[in-house]
């Protein structure tokens, strides 16, 4: 066998080593090819790196530098202090363009030195373990942002549901295990339609385990995930009480504290919405404006929390006439409103009678029983305005026509509107009429019971108009009111009737005049003073002079009303509560009123002989009155059967159509010429004191005496 030279021996080797070295050098970029797809954090991964270059390249030291730390990586086997340049070797370490760091290696220079295989070897494993690196760091960097994320959803209040394209749930976080009551492994997987009623961003409806429901708002965002594959994020928040709250705030805002009706804002925009409705179906829309009769004397004289509870029950019985679709509000004070959407006049009006038969049962109030009256003005659109503002407005003055008239409701028109055409042309022309003398005065008179005789004359005026006709008083006089010719025309009336006195006495006929004042009257500071110069104009002795005012103006302002009749009252003239028993009159003023006369309702007086409630109130007022030392007139009386029972419970006036309806001046004169109830034609009047057996009445006003005609032959006194 032949043995192979020497040379050829060391070839051999030589290209064994070579192989050996290349298997190594291939085994090492093995090596950190795995480090490069592995999931090791960065520390890990430039140890191993570090290790395994020292040992692939025979180094004794090797350092590996990061550019994101100040900290090197270094391994050291032996002592290379004193190694030379060519027993050391770097390489920067790249990774796409970005610099991740350097490796330094460093042999004893008791070891060969390096070679410049080892230094592309070197270069090779740099681009390798830069790679592993920059990995391992994004890896690390990935996994960070994955903890604070999770930490996140894990935390936040909003519950975090991840949908995949097909609706499927993807993931779902502990606050929307919270707030939808399911646990994520229930859900996931399932279709998120099953948890939101829409998956639009805004408010919805979330479902909750057991098919409770809840108000989400939902805010949707899109992410895209590998391979393009879209992942839809949303964000649910329960706004269950923020809802709940709001509905809370805007029912405030919307209703009546008192009564929790809607308020004045809330029938504004319902109104508003009827009436374009009504508009496009052409039907018509009708509004109804109450206001209670009298409701301040229910708060002066018992209270404002008797009254706040009669407001309370007011709004339970109006609201229980009504059909659903309609809309009871309270606008203010004593004032509702009754909205009927598809309404024409005749339904508006059957229900304004229905709202007025519910109050004819009394109040039961803390032991106390209170009636009350209203009154409703009727408006519709679009027969009386086509927007909400211009219909509330009209319906109040109805509103107030039919306050004045105390016909329980009436129906807008423009004639009674101060703000119409036609009403603004009225002023002007009741101001001419005023100024020339264009009035004229009915009397209607008032006979004694006892006597048989004609006592006084109550005048009222009326307007002949161009156009309209004969006026009555409640057709023009609120236009006074309201436009301040109340005092021109107050003090017209007052010096006709006066006037007409004093022509009486000059045909031999006594005869006291009564005439009506407002409250406005009592307002204007020189009301008495033009009393006065009057009675002095005509000669007219103040007895003869009856000023009569309604016990609701009365109480209006009592205190004001008490200083002006008690002027009046100290120069002699008589004072007369129209209307007494309508109102809340209270004992305590009663007593202290400079009055010398009541004059009971009609509304009393009319059923008086078949009403056993009409005949009490009549009889006790009566007793009162004549307690008080007052004359008692009754209004309204129609027949004989009235008048004989007026007089069996001792009355002592009575005026109606029984008697005589208010007649113009001659016609009135005719009357008394020829009527049974002749007129007494004495200069001087007779007086009569009234006493009760074993009873002393209370000394009477010399009005009062005269106001009664309670006489006697044997009474009379000059």
């Amino acid at each position: 066998m032949t043995t192979p030279d020497a040379g050829l021996q060391q070839e051999i080797h030589s290209l064994a080593a070579e192989i050996v070295h290349a298997y190594e050098e291939l085994h090492l970029l093995y090596e950190l090819g795995q480090v490069l797809t592995s999931d090791l954090g960065v520390s890990e991964v430039t140890s191993l790196i570090v290790e395994k270059i020292l040992q692939a390249l025979t180094a004794g030291d090797a350092e590996l530098r990061l550019a994101s730390s100040s900290e090197p990586v270094r391994v050291s086997r032996a002592n290379v202090a004193t190694a030379g340049p060519d027993h050391r070797l770097s390489t920067t370490l790249r990774s796409a363009g970005e610099i991740v760091g350097g490796i330094s290696l460093a042999r004893s220079p008791d070891d060969e030195p390096f070679s410049s295989a080892d230094g592309k070897l070197l270069d090779a494993v740099g681009t390798l373990a830069a790679n592993a690196i920059r990995n391992a760091q994004l890896l690390q960097e990935l996994r960070s942002n994955e903890a604070h994320l999770r930490a996140v959803l894990d935390n936040v209040a909003e519950g975090i549901i991840t949908v995949d394209e097909a609706n499927c749930i993807a993931s779902f976080n502990p606050a929307a295990e919270r707030i939808f009551g399911y646990a994520a492994a229930d859900v996931i997987g399932g279709d998120v339609r099953t948890l939101l009623d829409s998956l639009n961003p805004g408010e919805t409806i979330g479902r909750q385990s057991g098919d409770r429901r809840f108000a989400a708002d939902v805010s949707v965002g899109t992410m895209r995930l590998e391979h393009d594959q879209p992942l839809q994020i949303f964000s649910v928040r329960d706004i269950t009480r923020r809802k709940e709250a709001e509905a809370a705030l805007e029912h405030q805002a919307l209703h009546d504290a008192l009564t929790d009706l809607p308020n004045r804002v809330l029938l504004h925009d319902r109104l508003q919405q009827a009436i374009r409705a009504a508009d496009r179906n052409t039907t018509s829309v009708a509004l109804l404006v109450m206001d209670l009769d009298r409701f301040k004397e229910v708060n002066d004289t018992f209270g404002h929390h008797t009254g706040d509870q009669l407001l309370e029950q007011l709004g339970q019985r109006l609201g229980s006439v009504l059909r659903a679709s309609d809309t009871i509000a309270r606008l203010g004070g004593d004032e509702f409103a009754v909205l009927l959407p598809t309404a024409a006049l005749d339904e508006a009006q059957q229900i304004a009678d229905r709202l007025l038969q519910v109050l004819e049962q009394p109040f039961t109030l803390g032991g106390l029983q209170l009636e009350i009256d209203a009154s409703i003005g009727i408006a519709l659109s679009p027969d009386h305005g086509h927007d909400a503002d211009t219909l509330l407005r009209r319906a109040d003055v109805a509103m107030y026509v039919a306050k004045r008239g105390n016909v329980g409701h009436a129906v807008y028109t423009a004639d009674q509107d101060q703000h119409s055409p036609m009403r603004l042309a009225m002023v002007s022309e009741l101001r001419r009429a005023i100024d020339q003398n264009e009035l004229s005065l009915y009397f209607q008179p008032k006979v004694s019971l006892a006597a048989g005789s004609v006592t006084c004359a109550e005048a009222l005026v009326r307007w002949q108009h161009p156009r309209h006709g004969l006026l009555g008083p409640d057709l023009f006089v609120p236009i006074a009111e309201q436009t301040g010719l109340i005092r021109p025309l107050a003090r017209w009336v007052l010096d006709a009737a006066l006037r007409q006195c004093s022509r009486w006495r000059h045909q031999g006929l006594d005869l006291a005049v009564a005439v009506n004042l407002s409250m406005r009257n009592l307002h204007d500071p020189e009301v008495v003073d033009t009393i006065r110069q009057l009675l002095t104009r005509w000669g007219i002795p103040p007895s003869r002079l009856v000023v009569e005012i309604t016990e609701s103006s009365l109480m209006a302002d009592a205190e004001r009303a008490m200083d002006v009749l008690g002027r009046l009252r100290a120069m002699g003239v008589g004072i007369s509560i129209d209307d007494f028993g309508t109102g809340y009159s209270s004992l305590a003023y009663l007593k202290r009123l400079p009055v010398d006369e009541l004059k009971i309702d009609k509304s009393f007086v009319a059923h008086i002989a078949s009403d056993d409630n009409d005949a009490a109130i009549v009889r006790s007022t009566i007793g009162l009155a004549h307690d008080l030392g007052l004359a008692v007139v009754a209004e309204g009386i129609e027949d004989e059967v009235t008048w004989d029972y007026l007089a069996g419970l001792g009355c002592d006036v009575a005026q109606g159509y029984f008697i005589s309806r208010p007649l113009p001046v001659a016609a009135f004169g005719d009357w008394l010429a020829t009527t049974q109830w002749k007129p007494q034609s004495s200069a001087c009047p007779t007086f009569f004191i009234q006493t009760v057996p074993g009873d002393a009445a209370p000394e009477e006003s010399q009005a009062s005496k005269i106001l009664s005609g309670r006489v006697t032959r044997n009474d009379r006194v000059a």
